[in-house]
């Protein structure tokens, strides 16, 4: 359970701008959040979001959870409205994309990192952000397999005999290409199955 002085800052964040209802479906008086993002989402959308994995979205309740300081400032640093500025503004967004495709995108993960530097208390930029270089991961699950088959064939000629370190003779670029590869494969598997399809 969150504490007095956790469910008071968030009570008072809740009450500001756009906070009241729910940042994905417009519902009124949303109790969770994602952390991730500053948003405040209702109880259906936290599930939608908690099924993208805590890479993605890290979820939490506004009374029922404990909440770290870090957590905190990132809702002070997020909040709803900005989250929907900054994600209008960004070239890659649609509004009619679905969760999986808004936050496998391009803007949700600049938006990651500004919320993350800025809850560090540090200046953000999108020219020097880590995520400046992110690429869409693909929806559909027969680019998500032929991903899959080029990177699983392409692991048994990439390694090569280890050194001092378990990584040796792997490129951290190919360590995050099979990284993206195996996310869109499961990201594709998941969105096929009956119960994330509402």
């Amino acid at each position: 359970m969150s504490s007095p002085r956790t469910r008071l800052v968030l009570k008072d964040l809740q009450l500001k701008d756009e906070n009241k209802y729910c940042f994905e479906c417009n519902a009124h008086n949303p109790q969770w959040v994602s952390v991730t993002y500053g948003i405040f989402i209702c109880l259906e959308c936290s599930g939608k979001h908690r099924s993208l994995g805590v890479h993605l979205s890290f979820v939490r309740s506004l009374t029922l959870d404990k909440w770290k300081d870090i957590e905190l400032e990132k809702m002070k640093v997020g909040g709803n409205k900005n989250a929907k500025l900054f994600f209008e503004s960004q070239p890659d967004y649609k509004p009619n994309m679905s969760i999986q495709q808004k936050y496998n995108s391009r803007c949700a993960a600049l938006y990651r990192d500004k919320i993350s530097t800025e809850a560090q208390g540090k200046p953000w930029s999108e020219a020097s952000s880590s995520a400046a270089n992110h690429s869409n991961i693909r929806e559909n699950s027969s680019s998500a397999s032929l991903s899959y088959n080029r990177s699983s064939s392409s692991l048994s000629n990439s390694y090569e005999q280890p050194t001092n370190s378990y990584q040796s003779g792997f490129s951290s670029e190919h360590l995050k290409s099979q990284t993206a590869d195996f996310f869109s494969r499961k990201q594709a598997e998941n969105s096929s199955r009956p119960e994330y399809n509402n």
